[in-house]
């Protein structure tokens, strides 16, 4: 069974759509999805807005306090000054990722016109559409990287249960992903072990709230596919991940999958972005379309895998192997190991210059 309808229709995309059509088709759809009227929407933005003017309001008082300080002189005016300055670095990264996160929030303001194509657009392809903040499934293994929502979510209605959204991931460690960004996600009639490819070609930003896998994690791949493809998997289950992206595997997805990172946690298979991914373009969703299409006759070779170490056995990615381990992957595959996100090395290393700073100066 395809994931996707082939070819996907794409005409509400780009059809034209009057003003009155938009006001007369309006009330339906908010009265079936309140969360259309965007209250949530507005709160954040006006929330975000006020927090990065207060934070770079906090860069200039606390600067100009330590200015202040240091040149009235005085015996504690230097430990006083020093510890604003360490203050005022804080408030820096704070204002960065604050400020960061206010354009973010601000760009995904939907008009009612695009809301209303996406929903005609998910009705020509079989998806219900929803316009969000929803949380994400109670199976979905994201559920357990910190506060995340979707928003412009297509979910499927056939049993296949393909979901492609934009997403939102904040406050914690073990997020993979940019906290802003689109995937598309299918499930895997069997669980297997986490592995992550990620693409060279996507730009990353040099401050972000994502973790990274551990480097120990990373297995080098032949052909020269690690040019363009990073692959993580955990200790232990190199043969697993090699048996699952073949050579003929990493063709096609270099062909087809450029963009994307794909990640396999449990019975998911993500192709996740830094931007987002449900947009009003035909040519995002070719985009998707082509991705999909080139791991959609993978799974079914894929849920031939079968985990035959238990936690304590020796391994193997044999396809013959015991069924008795069908649906499951042993605790050790099961998550990959995260060092600590950027943003969370810089905004810890600043806290703890300030601490510094501050005993300095009561000290003085």
């Amino acid at each position: 069974m395809q994931a996707l309808p082939e070819p996907l229709d794409t005409s509400a995309l780009t059809r034209p759509l009057p003003g009155h059509e938009v006001r007369a088709q309006w009330p339906a759809f908010v009265a079936e999805d309140r969360d259309a009227r965007d209250r949530m929407g507005r709160a954040r933005r006006l929330t975000t807005t006020l927090g990065a003017l207060g934070g770079l309001f906090g860069i200039f008082f606390f600067g100009l306090v330590g200015l202040l300080a240091y040149a009235q002189g005085g015996r504690n005016a230097g430990g006083i000054a020093f510890g604003m300055g360490t203050l005022v670095v804080v408030m820096i990264l704070l204002a960065v990722i604050l400020v960061r996160m206010t354009i973010r929030v601000w760009s995904r303001r939907t008009l009612k016109r695009t809301h209303l194509r996406l929903a005609a657009f998910a009705e020509a392809n079989g998806f219900d559409y929803r316009v969000g903040p929803i949380a994400l499934q109670r199976d979905m293994p994201w559920r357990s990287r910190g506060s995340a929502n979707l928003h412009r979510v297509f979910r499927s209605r056939e049993p296949r249960g393909i979901e492609i959204a934009n997403y939102e991931v904040i406050g914690n460690r073990k997020n993979l992903a940019a906290p802003f960004g689109g995937y598309c996600a299918l499930r895997i009639p069997v669980a297997l072990p986490h592995i992550l490819l990620r693409a060279q070609d996507v730009r990353r930003r040099g401050m972000t709230g994502a973790g990274a896998p551990v480097d120990a994690q990373r297995l080098s791949l032949e052909g020269g596919f690690d040019r363009h493809f990073q692959l993580y998997c955990p200790i232990g289950y190199e043969a697993d991940a090699l048996y699952l992206f073949t050579p003929d595997v990493m063709a096609r997805l270099l062909d087809h999958v450029r963009g994307f990172d794909v990640e396999i946690v449990d019975d998911w298979l993500l192709l996740v972005t830094t931007k987002d991914l449900v947009t009003t373009r035909p040519e995002d969703w070719s985009d998707i379309a082509d991705a999909v299409d080139a791991l959609d006759d993978r799974v079914e070779r894929w849920a031939r895998w079968r985990e035959t170490r238990g936690d304590r056995r020796s391994v193997t990615a044999d396809a013959s192997a015991s069924t008795t381990a069908a649906g499951r992957v042993s605790t050790r595959g099961r998550r990959l190991a995260v060092r600590m996100s950027l943003d969370d090395i810089l905004m810890w290393s600043a806290l703890a210059l300030f601490v510094v700073g501050t005993v300095v100066g009561l000290m003085r």
